[in-house]
């Protein structure tokens, strides 16, 4: 049952609580969204983190450096703030067998987004065709749409030979990149963006949750080991020491103009 309240001010009582402080300081702040100025504007005074919603690499190489300025700019070490790009996984030993089950627990959403696949490739596509690899001729006048970002993807999978309810189970018009196939794709992937400085690191989001993380963690980490783009060890026990951030506890003396 709910207690009623008294009546009258509410008496506040400013005091430490009395649990242990957290061995990594103060909890990691992330902030996420596009690199618009009110959330620069947050993001380089307190961010440990920026999630960020890009599509291509030639999309997130700038929003990169732009959280990076941001922190120069706050008088911070740009290295402070990790530019964290999602990505979405269906991991298989082949691509068919990732597509299947995507469109098996999508059930109709895929029919209902080939307008949306058609607008994308600024193209007709007709039902009867949904099942059948768009031709040379109809790929001809495709080209991507300059309203979405995520078009590009759709056409570079279109023009592998899919049919276009395969190229939606691709995941195209999920919110973050999607990889589906083996692990090799998924760590060429991780590969290309972290090359390219498009991105510090990732986040990683499972499509089947059931057993997504497992196919990650045994398929994908084992190659990104390999080829040292994640380490076998982590460096500390914190999530901060992980990031390599600093420690901190309350507002940087930057904020607050305390000496350091």
């Amino acid at each position: 049952m709910w207690a009623r309240q008294p009546a009258g001010p509410v008496r506040r009582f400013a005091r430490p609580l009395a649990i242990p402080p957290s061995e990594q300081g103060q909890p990691v702040i992330f902030t996420s969204g596009g690199p618009s100025p009110h959330l620069l504007s947050i993001a380089d005074r307190y961010a440990s983190g920026f999630i960020a919603e890009v599509w291509t690499i030639e999309e997130a190489r700038p929003q990169r450096e732009l959280v990076r300025n941001a922190a120069r700019e706050a008088g911070r070490d740009p290295d402070e703030i990790k530019h964290i790009a999602g990505i979405m996984t269906t991991v298989a030993p082949t691509v068919r067998e990732c597509l299947d089950p995507r469109l098996a627990y999508s059930g109709d959403v895929i029919e209902a987004r080939l307008p949306h696949l058609g607008a994308m490739l600024r193209i007709p596509i007709h039902p009867d065709g949904f099942d059948k690899p768009l031709t040379p001729e109809q790929l001809a006048p495709a080209h991507a749409s300059p309203r979405d970002p995520r078009s590009s993807n759709a056409l570079a999978v279109a023009r592998e030979g899919w049919s276009p309810r395969d190229v939606l189970a691709h995941g195209v018009i999920d919110f973050h990149p999607t990889v589906v196939g083996p692990g090799k794709l998924h760590a060429d992937h991780r590969r290309e963006w972290l090359e390219a400085r498009a991105a510090d690191d990732f986040w990683v989001t499972p499509d089947i949750y059931e057993d997504g993380i497992d196919a990650f963690v045994d398929a994908v980490m084992p190659i990104l080991q390999e080829r040292g783009i994640y380490p076998t060890e982590y460096p500390g026990t914190t999530l901060r020491a992980n990031l390599g951030v600093p420690r901190q506890y309350g507002l940087a003396p930057r904020i607050t103009g305390a000496k350091q």
